[in-house]
């Protein structure tokens, strides 16, 4: 399909894509999601998302390469963007010079899994966007099966977690769970040990026994995790702290801990 030159916003296609880089009711109503730079771009292609539309700003069109398109149907809608407009829609400060919309159903934990995983992770109301996007590529990195979040969580879908990411979240596909302590109980009736992080816990993460399968619950930045999910984990662990902050990013202590799990199971000491 030919590009539309827009050279204005009030086109549908830009207001589309705005409304969606905005509004997480509409995303999830829509069923779509707005994605910002090439990275982003070309991992929902290989992870199998089908696109609606891309956005180029001129020069990016007439410059660059874009074989990457040649397996996307005819029917995706192409734009041309001056750089400014272009720029106008976008939400970082030196944008890259392309954009996309994408049909995307995002994955809701309704029953049981159908697959037992090895380590999962909750995260219960994770409030920051650079927070969430950190844990989920992290969790990418160290081999998460499955991952979680509940209803009170920032987005994981929004556009500051999706960069966040670096597109790891396509390669891992986090779940809303609308009832989090249904979940960890689903969770241990397949077996899977579910380990609470508590700043509180006497018993230090790097000296508690992890089991083959297990899952890490990672709280709200500020709160913890709630009382109630607490209460119903295997294990509570926390990490050592020798200086005068009161508590671990929650990004770096989600890192702490999911790798002390896997040196701990490759060296044998769960």
């Amino acid at each position: 399909m030919e590009p539309t030159q827009v050279t204005s916003d009030s086109h549908p296609m830009l207001k589309e894509f705005v409304k969606l880089q905005n509004n997480s009711r509409y995303r999830r109503k829509s069923q779509q999601i707005a994605l910002e730079g090439f990275n982003l771009v070309s991992e929902a292609l290989r992870a199998g998302l089908s696109p609606r539309a891309f956005f180029y700003t001129r020069d990016y069109y007439e410059q660059e390469d874009l074989d990457w398109l040649a397996t996307c149907s005819q029917q995706v809608r192409h734009f041309i963007l001056p750089q400014k407009l272009f720029k106008k829609i976008t939400e970082t400060e030196t944008p890259q010079p392309v954009a996309a919309i994408f049909s995307f159903n995002r994955p809701v934990y309704k029953e049981k899994l159908p697959n037992t995983p090895e380590l999962a992770l909750i995260l219960d109301r994770l409030q920051d966007p650079g927070n969430m996007g950190t844990i989920i590529r992290t969790a990418a990195a160290a081999g998460v099966d499955a991952l979680f979040y509940t209803p009170a969580s920032t987005d994981p879908y929004g556009p500051k977690v999706l960069r966040a990411t670096s597109g790891a979240i396509f390669h891992l596909w986090p779940e809303q769970t609308e009832d989090p302590l249904k979940l960890i109980r689903d969770l241990k009736e397949q077996g899977i040990q579910v380990i609470a992080t508590s700043a509180a816990s006497a018993q230090m993460h790097y000296s508690a026994g992890y089991k083959e399968h297990c899952a890490l619950i990672i709280g709200n930045e500020a709160d913890g995790i709630e009382d109630k999910l607490v209460a119903e984990a295997d294990l509570e662990v926390s990490i050592p702290q020798h200086g005068t902050v009161d508590s671990l990013n929650a990004a770096v202590a989600a890192a702490v801990i999911l790798y002390e799990i896997i040196r701990c199971r490759s060296s044998g000491c769960s």
